[in-house]
């Protein structure tokens, strides 16, 4: 179980609470929602990054493949890229890996990040 720390937090959490007609318990678990959902948006954002730096070396050595992008690395490639989200998946949980298909284009298509919001009503 993980709790708040810090008393004022804690009050202050409580009064936006009781004035949004809502638990604490609510208001932070969709803060932390939204706050996991960012971090994770960085993290595929400067793996694109990393992975447009790279995108010279990859259509050597992976052309019309799917790479796999974590620490800025490629650390995994498959022609069918469900295959590779599945393993990506099974070795990493819902850690986010920047999956892409390499081509020739250096322009790639804009970067679309979907993810379910889950946002908990009524504990």
């Amino acid at each position: 179980m993980i709790a708040l720390q810090r008393k004022d937090l804690v009050e202050q959490l409580q009064r936006v609470a009781d004035n949004q007609a809502t638990s604490a318990e609510v208001l932070l678990n969709n803060a932390v929602s939204e706050f996991l959902e960012n971090i994770a948006l960085r993290k595929i954002q400067d793996e694109t990054v990393a992975f447009e730096r790279m995108h010279g070396q990859l259509v050597t050595q992976y052309l019309g493949e799917y790479v796999a992008v974590h620490n800025g690395m490629v650390i995994d490639h498959d022609a069918d890229v469900r295959t590779l989200h599945l393993r990506m998946r099974a070795k990493f949980g819902q850690m986010p890996i920047l999956l892409r298909h390499v081509t020739e284009a250096v322009n790639l298509p804009p970067l679309v990040v979907r993810s379910p919001k889950l946002t908990v009503t009524d504990l």
